[in-house]
């Protein structure tokens, strides 16, 4: 993972595509989907039974922060 202070600064970075521009998150965003379940509850004792129901929430999260946009969606399985 790469962090950067800026779109333009990302766009910069030697290794930057435009084809994966998509992936750049505004740190609102990121904010929202690290709000979750998913990631607020690991520490919890019951993490492991609760996970799916945790990415169930997290997926939902993900997808509405991105616009569901396919850079994000997780491999099909």
């Amino acid at each position: 993972m790469n962090l950067f202070r800026s779109e333009e600064h990302a766009r910069r970075w030697p290794g930057f595509r435009d084809d994966r521009a998509a992936g750049l998150l505004t740190l609102a965003q990121l904010s929202a989907i690290m709000g979750t379940a998913l990631m607020r509850e690991r520490l919890n004792g019951r993490y492991v039974s609760s996970a799916a129901g945790y990415r169930r929430a997290f997926l939902d999260r993900l997808r509405e922060v991105t616009d569901a946009h396919p850079f994000w969606l997780p491999p099909a399985s």
